[in-house]
């Protein structure tokens, strides 16, 4: 893999000779906003020193993978690990143990970030759309059920338990299916997901009861989005290295544009045929041939296959388990507030997802109407997901996402609410369709933000939070049907809930912003101290000998050490205010305006 992936370059807290100048301590006479405003200035410059290792931080999928890459067989352990280059690197203090192969690997495959590289992201749209796009059409298929009976004496939670235990499962085994993935390689472990996923939508067809409907439509096909997915996500990582924001965008497309094309197909389907079991067989048939290409089309690029035998060895299953689940990754503080914070913006996400098209027939529109609704808002989904993550690095991550997250309760509260026709619940689905993504978007990019000194940990940190998310996917949509009244405006308690799901997690981004701040201020605040004791112990040396040229120099840095000294008294004196441990502190690290 790429050095790029995991790069971690020192911190830049040295400016050029004009910057210091003009960031020098402010003389006395100077107000206080004038210190402020020249301190956030301060930072700011340093935010653009460290914009490239921030940046890459940005493509989580691509450390993920790496990181799974590290443990192969025919192994040597090393006890210490510098994640750019693979040599020891006591000076990092980090205990990880690393296996590598005896062979080293020369680089001879195909070119990276053209060519046939862009054919590898297209079949990544393709598992993209016949997975969580598929899943997204499940909407409409809970509108039918709810109002046809399809399965007398089943409730309507025991529907809305099928599209939960999906998204449940999904989350919970992903660890699972790398484990497979390295295990058994990709092309064995996605065609046994497409065998799963043909056959649960099919036999779904077939049901006469609802538990078969369950085990099929539910159990069988979320282990399927397992198997097809995430090996998927392993796969890909191994064509870029400039583009990989790029191909990862055409591969989240995939899910808006499946959600289009199911939910609008779905519907047509089932008006045709007067039930479900053709619709459930069209989408076997669709998905089949999307996943088909995929497995045929996809591979790792310039990677030798682990043998069978050796990758179900008791010892590679061992070191690959190790590195996949590590309970100790909930040590930190910000993990846990972070897997709560994307435990409730997908329940957030699943009650739009499959309440919509339900809510546009309780107002009278008709079902066509409803998955139309659906269909947009997918569809804006295939717009807003890539663009997310774009203006995240520019702007910072932890700030985008909590900006997004107000901007879905303020659509929910204020806007579906009051959208009572159709051309009013179209613009909402747009609007909403944009944003709402949020949780699934930037969920890795946070935790590779919150893990920024121990990547060898984000495989882990990913298993940890998927556990805390899943039961938060099952029951959502089971909420959102409780929360159901009758009479006038019957999912006005479910629109009040979704909204309320988000200001939560502003709140916990507000949490997780303070927690990242605060170890980015005490770094810094380490880095200047070091910094100015290194000039502190230069400025007494004095050599021998000089000429009056070599003095004249002296001079001239000297008067560099002393503006550098005085930035960095200004800065220590700064950060030593922000770090204070009261309320003040914490709201002023809160709402400190840096990239972050």
């Amino acid at each position: 893999m790429s050095e790029d992936l995991h790069r971690i370059t020192p911190l830049h807290l040295t400016t050029s000779r004009s910057s210091r100048a003009s960031l020098s301590r402010m003389r006395s006479n100077q107000s206080e906003l004038t210190r402020i405003i020249t301190g956030i200035r301060d930072d700011l410059q340093l935010d653009e020193a460290e914009r490239e290792q921030y940046r890459e931080r940005g493509d989580p999928e691509y450390i993920l993978a790496s990181q799974l890459d590290l443990v192969r067989t025919h192994t040597r352990p090393r006890s210490t690990v510098d994640l750019e280059s693979g040599k020891n690197n006591k000076e990092q203090g980090t205990e990880v143990i690393e296996s590598i192969s005896e062979d080293e690997e020369i680089d001879d495959g195909p070119p990276l970030d053209k060519g046939i590289a862009w054919l590898m992201a297209f079949c990544g749209m393709l598992a993209s759309f016949s997975t969580w796009g598929a899943s997204a059409g499940f909407g409409v298929f809970l509108n039918f059920y709810l109002s046809d009976n399809t399965f007398p004496g089943t409730s309507e939670y025991d529907y809305a338990l099928v599209g939960g235990t999906v998204m449940c499962l999904a989350n919970m085994l992903s660890p699972f299916g790398a484990l497979l993935y390295k295990m058994l390689g990709f092309k064995l472990v996605c065609l046994i997901g497409v065998f799963l996923q043909t056959a649960a939508y099919i036999l779904a067809s077939f049901a006469t009861k609802f538990w078969q409907l369950y085990l099929t439509q539910g159990v069988v096909v979320g282990v399927s989005f397992v198997l097809i997915f995430i090996p998927m996500t392993l796969v890909l990582p191994t064509w870029f290295l400039e583009r990989k924001a790029t191909s990862m965008g055409i591969v989240v497309s995939g899910a808006g544009l499946g959600g289009l094309v199911f939910c609008l197909s779905i519907n047509q389907v089932i008006e045709q045929t007067g039930d479900q079991r053709w619709a459930l067989r069209m989408v076997g048939f669709v998905t089949l041939f999307a996943s088909l290409i995929v497995v045929i089309i996809l591979k790792p690029r310039n990677q030798k296959r682990t043998p069978l035998k050796e990758g179900l060895s008791p010892e590679f299953i061992k070191r690959n388990f190790k590195l996949v689940f590590d309970v100790s990754v909930f040590k930190n503080k910000g993990i846990c507030l972070l897997a709560f914070w994307f435990a409730i913006a997908l329940t957030g996400y699943t009650l739009m997802l499959f309440s919509l098209s339900s809510f546009a027939t309780s107002i009278g529109l008709t079902h066509q109407q409803g998955s139309v609704l659906t269909s947009v808002m997918n569809a804006a989904q295939t717009v807003g997901r890539p663009c997310m993550g774009l203006i995240a690095d520019k702007v910072g991550r932890s700030n985008f996402t909590g900006i997004l997250c107000l901007v879905n309760a303020i659509l929910l509260y204020a806007f579906w609410i009051n959208a009572t026709s159709y051309g009013a619940l179209i613009a909402f689905s747009v609007l909403i369709g944009l944003v709402i993504g949020v949780g699934s978007s930037m969920a890795q990019p946070l935790l590779a933000d919150v893990l920024e000194d121990n990547l060898e940990k984000l495989p882990a940190g990913w298993s940890g939070v998927n556990f805390v998310v899943a039961p938060f996917c099952l029951v959502a949509e089971v909420i959102a049907l409780a929360l159901v009244t009758g009479g006038y405006r019957p999912y006005l308690h479910t629109q009040i809930f979704a909204g309320t799901c988000f200001i939560a997690c502003f709140i916990l981004l507000l949490f997780i912003r303070e927690f990242l701040v605060q170890r980015l201020l005490s770094r810094r605040l380490e880095a200047s101290e070091s910094r100015l004791n290194e000039i502190k112990g230069v400025a007494g040396y004095l050599k021998s000998e000089q000429t009056s040229e070599s003095l004249e120099g002296e001079d001239r840095g000297d008067d560099d050490d002393n503006e550098e000294e005085e930035v960095l008294v200004d800065r220590m004196d700064r950060y030593n205010r922000l770090l204070q441990g009261t309320a003040t502190g914490f709201f002023l690290r809160v709402v400190y305006p840096i990239r972050i």
